[in-house]
C-alpha cells in the first residue's frame, strides 16, 4: 500500500531533480514512479494484511526477491529511459522498507 511516507519520498525526490534541472516535470512520469509503490500488494496476501512488527524481507514474496527488484531497478533506471522512474521509485521504496526495518529492530 502506498503510505504517506513512501508517497511524500517520492514526491519531494522528483520535486527535487526538477528543482535542480535534472529532469523536467512530466506528469506521466511521476504516476510510474508512484506504480513502484505496487511493489507492495504482496501484503495482501498476507494475515494480517498490515503487521507493524513483521520485517517485509522475510514475509512478503515480492520484497524477499529484493535482489532481483535491485537488479530489475538498475537496469531500467540507466539502460530503459521510459521506466526509468519505475526503477528509482523501487529503489526508493526498498531504502524505506530498510531504514524502517533498521529502526525498529526487526
Amino acid at each position: 500500500m502506498m503510505t504517506l511516507t513512501h508517497g511524500g519520498f517520492d514526491t519531494l525526490m522528483y520535486c527535487g531533480l526538477d528543482y535542480f534541472g535534472v529532469i523536467t516535470f512530466r506528469y506521466h512520469d511521476l504516476l510510474v514512479l508512484y506504480s513502484a509503490s505496487l511493489i507492495d500488494l504482496d501484503h495482501l496476501f498476507s494475515k494480517p494484511i498490515f503487521d507493524p512488527k513483521r520485517n517485509p524481507f522475510k514475509t512478503h514474496f515480492l520484497h524477499k526477491n529484493w535482489k532481483v527488484v535491485i537488479l530489475f531497478s538498475l537496469v531500467v533506471l540507466f539502460f530503459y529511459r521510459p521506466l526509468a522512474f519505475l526503477g528509482l521509485g523501487l529503489l526508493s521504496h526498498l531504502l524505506l522498507d530498510l531504514i524502517y526495518i533498521k529502526r525498529h529492530h526487526l
